[in-house]
Formats: C-alpha cells, sequence, structure tokens
C-alpha cells in the first residue's frame, strides 16, 4: 500500500509541477504566464549540445523519416520540426463528432539545463478543409467567440490534452524518465 501511495504522489508532483500549455483566445500559452506563448522544460546536469542530442533521438523513434520533419536546426542550439496528426481532435457540432486533422511546428531553443518549447505554427482542419480557429463567429468553427467566451470546451480541453501529452512525453525522454528502454 505504501509503495502504491508513493508511486501516486510522485506522478501526481510530476504532472503538477510539469511545464503546460493552455489554449486561450489568443492561442496555446504558458499555463502560468499567459504573457508567454512558450514553456521552459527544466533539465538539470545536462548541457545544450546534450539537450539538442536527446531531441534528435527522440525524433528519431516518433517520427517515420526524422529528416522529413525536421525543417531547420543548428547544432547544440535550436532545432525546428513539423508533425501531421491525423485525427487530432474531434470537435462536437449539433449531434456529430467532427474530426480535425492538424499541422503544427514545433520550435526548441537550448541552454545549459534548460530547453525553450514552442509551438510557432498550428493549423486544425478538417477533411472538408473547414478550419478550427481559436477565436471567430459567425459559420466557422472556433473555441472562443470574439467577446473571449468559451463556445467548444471540449475542444479547449482536448487540444491541451494533446500538446500537454506530447511535451511531457518529450520532457520525460530528455530528462532520461522514458521507460521504454528498460528492458
Amino acid at each position: 500500500m505504501k509503495k502504491i501511495l508513493l508511486l501516486a504522489l510522485i506522478l501526481f508532483s510530476s504532472l503538477t509541477f510539469a511545464q503546460k500549455l493552455k489554449v486561450t483566445p489568443n492561442g496555446l500559452k504558458d499555463s502560468e504566464n499567459s504573457e508567454k506563448s512558450f514553456v521552459v522544460i527544466p533539465v538539470e546536469g545536462k548541457t545544450a549540445k546534450q539537450l539538442y542530442d536527446e531531441t534528435v533521438k527522440y525524433i528519431n523513434k516518433n517520427y517515420k523519416s526524422a529528416e522529413d520533419v525536421i525543417k531547420g536546426k543548428t547544432e547544440g542550439e535550436y532545432l525546428k520540426f513539423v508533425t501531421y496528426a491525423p485525427k487530432f481532435i474531434s470537435v462536437k457540432n449539433g449531434w456529430d463528432k467532427i474530426p480535425f486533422n492538424a499541422k503544427f511546428t514545433i520550435e526548441l531553443n537550448f541552454k545549459d539545463g534548460k530547453v525553450k518549447y514552442e509551438i510557432i505554427e498550428l493549423e486544425m482542419y478538417n477533411d472538408a478543409k473547414y478550419n478550427l480557429s481559436f477565436t471567430g463567429s459567425g459559420l466557422s468553427f472556433f473555441i472562443y467567440n470574439k467577446n473571449g467566451e468559451l463556445k467548444k470546451e471540449d475542444a479547449k480541453n482536448n487540444i491541451e490534452e494533446y500538446f500537454n501529452g506530447n511535451l511531457l512525453s518529450l520532457t520525460n525522454f530528455i530528462q532520461g524518465k522514458s521507460t521504454e528502454d528498460k528492458w
């Protein structure tokens, strides 16, 4: 019982104190500071070069062709890569749920002991080519109306869950907390 309680406490603390993104009318922002469109991942005891190398390793393990997704790099300092996510989320529209795809670009900057993580481009669209926007009005799909009122809470929550899951996966990998290689 003590082991289960300890494991739950560790999991809770890692989720509570982890860097997170939140959906706002102005896009994805740091959940702790909505002025920032990025989060900083702390990684004690690793150089910028080590963090860069770990991130390249992460991309190689999680993408079919790393060469195709990496769009910019400066070894040990900077990395930019693009992700296509089919059926990224589903959005309620009346009685239906409409699947939306996403294409987004992540930009990472590396310094000793930390990584700056930012989604610099994000396109969300369905098969009928309708976009999902953070703010809008009329017949389009939008999460917040022009007055800043939340209209699609499920879409907001699903987007946050998706990106925070990806952020946590990368964070765990570069911090050496990934369990997939422990066989």
